[in-house]
């Protein structure tokens, strides 16, 4: 499922193999400035794709009605994510990766269609971050991403409560 949104999300084959990577793998990459920021522009690629993802949840009505402050909310911590990481990028002379015009989450029914999907999306979002941030050099994006995957799993948990999973 990862690497099928990841690729949604039109992610590199050089993430995707990072992502394919054991995180806990004594082979791990060496780091670098430029492994940095294709992690700042993957990463920021699947901002792009969880904010599409809210908004056309909240535009054609699908989020459940007692959900839609929470979708509101989460958009904004995603929209927050990528302004964070532009900034990133941008003070180590990266070009930021832009949204596609367009993402193909297929049919996407409203209320639990949707949260199904928006559960799929924050869980992907949340193994992402948790493979990448060793991988990591500079202390500023390494805390910046720590944080946001709080946020994804804060999303998640919150999700799978109001789908009636168990959370963990």
């Amino acid at each position: 499922m990862l690497s099928e949104l990841a690729k949604g999300a039109g992610l590199g084959a050089a993430f995707l193999a990072l992502l394919a990577r054991d995180a806990h793998s004594s082979s791990a990459p060496p780091s670098s400035e430029g492994q940095d920021l294709e992690i700042l522009n993957a990463a920021l690629a699947l901002e792009h794709q969880a904010i599409a993802l809210y908004s056309i949840g909240l535009s054609r009505n699908l989020v459940p009605v007692t959900m839609r402050e929470r979708a509101i909310e989460f958009r904004g911590d995603h929209q927050g994510h990528r302004d964070t990481q532009i900034a990133l990028s941008r003070e180590r002379g990266g070009t930021p990766v832009a949204a596609l015009a367009r993402y193909d989450f297929g049919h996407v029914e409203g209320g639990r269609g949707w949260l199904k999907k928006a559960m799929d999306v924050e869980l992907a979002a949340q193994q992402a971050y948790a493979k990448v941030i060793p991988a990591i050099t500079a202390k500023d994006y390494q805390l910046a991403a720590s944080f946001i995957v709080v946020d994804e799993v804060r999303h998640l948990t919150v999700w799978k409560s109001a789908f009636g999973s168990k959370i963990y």
